[in-house]
């Protein structure tokens, strides 16, 4: 019997709110077609060595801290079978170290399946070659099988695997991508285009979190909202269920200004909703634009509205820190949170976030075009430290600070608003918000 480990790498200063859904995901779709013939389990740094297959997910920020780790896995047991996966790995598979046997680009299930049965079949190396999406060392070199498509219909990936029983909020995903290409967002570019979940394999799901005791359901899709038809759907299915009278459950929601009416406000509070978050960004048009957002910061402002008047809690977050963006276009943004947030319109304290470029992104190829980064040597530390203060775990506004300059966090506007003075401005932004 194979023995798998998963371990997910994050940085400690960020907040985690859940644990993350890859491990179940994967874990679910192995179990769907191996049975009972492999164990998957959660690990931790100090066991991933025990397994037979070491697995680690992680982000470019968190590359460091998954080396480190996977260099000890080796060292500690050089047995161990090593695999990479996550949005990193999908776009930079060139950096892994040999410390990762192996890597999975893109998404994962089907991958990762193949490879487990590469492991069970005692590692036939021409069985390599076939495993699409697979990166791996041979002959001291880093290889690439060919690109993988993605799994459709979307609903053969079975639900994933809840190992937190009895907790009173679950999370979900109900698709996978967005149809929009903001420039910064590099969800929409992992996952190249929108996949569906059916209306009847969403309302499985939801019953069965419920039944395992949740009483609030984020709905962590990119674009809840993209499919209006498929959400009527839901809706109507829920409707014959009598879940949600029956055990009082909530949902919350990811939606976008140019969606949001006074018809798509009537079907969240029916659902119920009690919070949309979207994507506002900016209250400058210009900046607006520049993001590719195709929406205008009086769209945001009538979204903000129109959420208010139906009792709906706004949860819009923003993006300070864009390239050319003048201190005037920084503090036109602030104000905007400050002056909804005092109205009600809004949560106050909703993320504010600096502009960090990910791989994937146009942001990042920007970036690199400019030479304000750099790949030969890169500090991937520099990706954090978490871009909003308002949603990291530090204590005050300054040791939020101090540790982005300490990991050198990647700042692209100092041309037009040096570091300090942006800094200075979102103090004063704190400042104002905790008065209320």
């Amino acid at each position: 019997m194979i023995k798998i480990g998963f371990f997910q790498a994050t940085n400690a200063a960020d907040i985690h709110w859940w644990p993350n859904l890859a491990f179940g995901s994967l874990k679910a779709y192995l179990h769907k077609y191996l049975g009972d013939s492999i164990v998957m389990e959660r690990a931790n740094p100090g066991n991933l060595h025990e397994y037979d297959i070491a697995a680690i997910s992680f982000i470019s920020q968190d590359y460091n801290i998954a080396k480190n780790i996977i260099k000890n896995v080796k060292q500690r047991n050089p047995k161990a079978i090593t695999i990479a996966g996550g949005s990193h790995v999908t776009w930079l598979p060139g950096t892994l170290t040999p410390d990762f046997d192996f890597g999975v680009i893109g998404e994962g299930e089907q991958t990762f399946l193949e490879f487990v049965k590469y492991v069970m079949n005692g590692q036939k190396i021409e069985e390599l070659f076939t495993i699409c999406g697979l990166v791996f060392w041979r002959d001291g070199g880093l290889l690439c099988a060919p690109p993988r498509a993605l799994i459709e219909p979307i609903d053969n990936i079975p639900p994933p695997v809840r190992d937190n029983p009895g907790e009173t909020m679950y999370y979900m995903f109900t698709s996978r991508g967005c149809p929009y290409k903001c420039t910064f967002c590099s969800s929409t570019a992992f996952w190249k285009k929108t996949r569906f979940h059916s209306a009847d394999y969403v309302v499985a799901e939801i019953e069965r979190c419920i039944k395992m005791g949740a009483r609030h359901i984020p709905i962590m899709d990119d674009l809840f909202c993209a499919n209006r038809k498929r959400f009527a759907e839901i809706l109507e299915k829920l409707k014959r269920t009598n879940l949600r009278e029956q055990f009082n459950v909530n949902f919350m929601a990811l939606a976008r200004a140019n969606l949001i009416d006074d018809e798509l406000c009537k079907m969240l509070k029916e659902f119920p909703t009690t919070g949309a978050f979207f994507g506002a960004e900016s209250a400058s048009d210009r900046i607006l634009n520049l993001m590719n957002k195709g929406v205008t910061a009086a769209k945001n402002q009538e979204a903000l509205d129109i959420l208010h008047f139906h009792g709906i809690q706004a949860n819009p977050s923003f993006i300070v820190g864009w390239p050319t963006e003048t201190e005037e276009e920084i503090k036109t943004t602030l104000n905007f949170v400050i002056k909804n947030g005092r109205a009600g319109k809004m949560n106050i304290f909703s993320g504010v976030n600096v502009l960090t470029p990910f791989p994937g992104t146009k942001v990042w190829d920007d970036a690199i075009k400019t030479g304000k980064i750099n790949l030969n040597n890169f500090n991937w530390d520099s990706l954090g430290i978490f871009a909003s203060y308002m949603h990291s775990s530090y204590g005050n506004f300054d040791e939020w600070v101090a540790d982005r300059k300490k990991h050198s966090s990647i700042y692209l506007n100092e041309e037009t608003v040096p570091e300090d003075r942006f800094y200075e401005l979102l103090r004063k932004f704190n400042d104002e918000i905790r008065k209320g």
